[in-house]
């Protein structure tokens, strides 16, 4: 038998358990399924695709109804679906699945500037606070302990040469940390799609590894007993243990290769055109996680080829940015989306998974150029959200909500909501969301 300091001195080499136990790097460890929700809520899971940069609302999916210069507005829009929901042109596939869209039309409350932003609509707090993610885990509670239970996937897919970034998140760690929440609770990053997560491989055989880890609950047990004032040692224990069970559910769970020798997948998702393979990959793989009970997937876009010269992402200033930008950009997501739409409809997941689209901010001012905080638009499918509809609207111009303004954080309260979770009851050692928010129920089904 070890002693304690032995068995961890021997353990910390063994690759397989101790690094990837760094996924649940808090003393709480999320708990398991079974946490009662606060009302009947049908969000499980959510997958949220940003646009990195604040994407133009009237290039998109809220078209102005007073236009001075149309130069600036190349873009035409169709009534889609027998929702009959206005969008732009740059979305043929979304306009195919307009009827299981709830365009949001009238949000406010962005802050302005691109990290600052990112930090907000992710937290709704312009300081240090939790992500939309990091509540709902620590309300739901893990869907699949295997797993980490929200995941930032970047990347690019093997074989792509035209997206120019792996996609980012403005606002770095603290858009999606756990804020005041445990640490457990903040965002995996998968950065290499093809080796998910490092260190999963270990030297040791399992059987030495439960030995090992049957050895470090036992000493752990005595320890506990004599030091009744360190609550995190059984935690520290689960940790490790389900380290050991990622080793076997992750290499399966981010396995794509049976999904994309089906042709029909490889088209749903558009895995084989140069603009979209590594959003088609990662959106396939967030189906994927969210089907093994991970709560929150996101997807940020990564930046892309202007078709006038130059990159760069939803960040449009300039006419050129407009017209070089944002067709590259819409193409990119656009198959991809709407084929994750069908595909969650089709194995009857799109009732419990909520999809996103949306960014930090909108843009206003001439030409829908400068950075916006009054007006944004989002859209959400599945999850119980209202269909075919738009909520909300802004002014003449696109430039202001006014008709049912939604702040972000009435969206993050609304989302909450969803999955069965009052934001007025979400607390812990004193953090909670701000008890000034409003659910928007009229966008739920």
């Amino acid at each position: 038998m070890f002693t304690r300091r032995q068995f961890l001195s021997h353990v910390s080499a063994a690759s397989g358990i101790v690094a990837t136990g760094s996924l649940w790097t808090e003393d709480d460890i999320v708990p398991a399924t079974s946490v009662p929700l606060h009302h009947a809520g049908k969000v499980k899971s959510i997958i949220f695709y940003y646009c990195k940069g604040g994407p133009s609302q009237a290039h998109t999916f809220d078209k102005p109804r007073s236009v001075k210069d149309p130069a600036l507005h190349p873009f035409s829009f169709s009534k889609s679906g027998q929702s009959g929901l206005e969008i732009s042109d740059v979305f043929p596939a979304l306009q195919n699945v307009a009827d299981d869209l709830c365009l949001i039309r009238s949000g406010y409350g962005a802050l302005a500037t691109h990290n600052e932003g990112g930090i907000h609509i992710f937290t709704s707090a312009s300081k240090l606070g939790a992500s939309l993610g990091a509540w709902m885990l620590h309300g739901l509670g893990s869907g699949n302990r295997s797993l980490p239970g929200h995941v930032l996937l970047t990347g690019r897919a093997e074989g792509d040469n035209w997206a120019l970034s792996d996609g980012e998140v403005l606002g770095g760690a603290r858009s999606v940390g756990a804020g005041g929440l445990p640490p457990s609770l903040q965002a995996q990053v998968v950065r290499d799609l093809e080796r998910p997560i490092a260190n999963l491989d270990s030297r040791m055989s399992p059987a030495e590894q439960s030995r090992w880890l049957t050895e470090l609950g036992e000493l752990n047990s005595v320890f506990s007993k004599r030091h009744p004032h360190v609550p995190d040692i059984d935690a520290r224990t689960e940790s490790f243990l389900a380290a050991q069970r990622m080793q076997t559910a992750a290499p399966e769970a981010f396995d794509l290769s049976k999904e994309i020798s089906n042709p029909s997948i490889r088209k749903r998702y558009g895995l084989d055109p140069q603009p979209t393979r590594s959003t088609g990959t990662k959106l396939l793989l967030a189906r994927r996680l969210v089907e093994r009970g991970v709560r929150f997937v996101l997807v940020p876009s990564m930046e892309v080829p202007n078709l006038e010269g130059g990159s760069g992402s939803w960040d449009t200033h300039t006419p050129t940015q407009v017209r070089g930008l944002i067709p590259n950009l819409a193409t990119a997501c656009d198959q991809p989306l709407a084929g994750l739409i069908t595909d969650l409809k089709e194995r009857g997941l799109l009732d419990q998974t909520l999809v996103v689209w949306g960014g930090e901010m909108g843009r206003g001012g001439p030409g829908h150029m400068n950075h916006n905080g009054s007006a944004f638009t989002w859209w959400m499918a599945g999850g119980g959200v209202r269909p075919g509809f738009a909520y909300g609207s802004t002014d003449e111009q696109g430039f202001t909500a006014v008709e049912n303004p939604i702040h972000v954080r009435d969206l993050h309260a609304t989302i909450l909501w969803m999955c069965g979770l009052d934001y007025r009851q979400l607390n812990y050692n004193g953090v909670g969301l701000d008890t000034t928010c409003k659910v928007a129920k009229d966008i739920i089904g």
